[in-house]
């Protein structure tokens, strides 16, 4: 009998074998044993990650935003600015600033990446009229 055969047969150390599957997500999200294929969607249908997610992106949300005007003396908050209403109340019809920060934050954190995209009206200024979220992931 070889001592090799009571510890397993490992094989050469200098050539190892992946014994894990050959999932794209494994290089994002680690390598899994059990078989089952581990990707954002499966992830947030775990409680402990859904619960981090969603406490996270509640936190965040819930900080206040503010639009500064520089002074000669320092900078002082912005009431009648147009970006004031679209960060502080109202980015788009569709959400409220809580909903819509919070949403970005759950991309940021599930997805790795979050984008919103300014939607401007044709005056002259090139005032917002409202910033919408854009969903974007790999397929």
């Amino acid at each position: 009998m070889k001592l090799p055969s009571i510890f397993g047969n490992r094989g050469a150390r200098d050539k190892p074998k992946d014994s894990y599957g050959g999932s794209a997500y494994s290089f994002f999200f680690g390598r899994s044993t059990s078989g089952k294929n581990v990707n954002e969607r499966t992830a947030m249908q775990t409680t402990a990650v859904y619960s981090c997610v969603r406490i996270l992106a509640e936190a965040i949300a819930s900080l206040p935003i503010h639009v500064y005007r520089y002074t000669d003396t320092g900078k002082e908050r912005v009431y009648d600015h147009p970006l004031y209403y679209l960060l502080h109340d109202e980015p788009n019809p569709e959400m409220t600033s809580f909903v819509f920060r919070e949403t970005l934050m759950s991309h940021l954190l599930i997805w790795g990446n979050a984008y919103a995209q300014i939607i401007r009206d044709g005056s002259e200024y090139g005032e917002h009229s409202e910033v919408l979220l854009v969903v974007m992931k790999e397929q």
